[in-house]
């Protein structure tokens, strides 16, 4: 029964850590076990340590995924503070990391057959139903969180969009006209005709 248990308890680890290290790379942009020191690797580096750290995982433990003497992880820990105040980018990108991170934990608990209560409807037919416990709660604010970004981001899009049709109406019939007067096999010459052109128009 302890072999299986420290079995389980290794499978969940490995889990946790690659999918830390996959979250990391994805927002640092870069190879978490990359000897580089290039400051997004190092960042991304002080970031899996950290957030490792916070869910009980030893300094060597966490030194041990990323080829790392556990001293740069206490290192790590000591530091990422002063980071966390001082570089506005790091502070984004550790933060989404981390609200990652913590969605796919409790994602994970929520699957976990001790965090449903087995309760039987009206026809006796029984249904498991998860606690409306803390980690619960912080995947819902965690989505709603995501949903108010992608809102933003579609909100750009959309002015973007709006922009790029203005200038192109702006100058709609010029193209239509180059378009349809344009002979093939010219197209070189007309450019150059029409930079000469313009140069004429606003040098006057």
């Amino acid at each position: 029964m302890r072999t299986e248990y420290r079995e389980l308890k290794t499978a969940k680890s490995k889990n946790e850590a690659n999918e830390l290290q996959r979250i990391c790379e994805k927002h640092f942009h870069c190879d978490l076990k990359s000897k580089s020191r290039k400051a997004n690797n190092v960042n991304a580096k002080m970031a899996f340590g950290t957030l490792l750290r916070k869910r009980g995982y030893t300094f060597d433990k966490v030194g041990g995924f990323i080829n790392k003497h556990h001293a740069t992880i206490i290192h790590y820990q000591r530091n990422i503070d002063m980071y966390l105040l001082t570089d506005d980018i790091f502070n984004e990108r550790y933060q989404r990391v981390s609200d990652e991170f913590d969605s796919y934990c409790t994602d994970y608990k929520l699957k976990n057959p001790r965090n449903f209560v087995e309760v039987k409807n009206n026809d006796g037919f029984s249904l498991n139903l998860p606690h409306y416990n803390e980690e619960l709660i912080k995947h819902i604010q965690y989505l709603n969180k995501e949903k108010k970004e992608l809102y933003l981001i579609l909100e750009k899009l959309k002015l973007q969009e709006n922009f790029l049709k203005v200038s192109e109406n702006r100058v709609k019939n010029i193209i239509e006209i180059v378009k349809q007067r344009t002979k093939i096999g010219t197209e070189e010459e007309i450019e150059k005709k029409l930079h000469v052109w313009f140069n004429g128009v606003y040098e006057k």
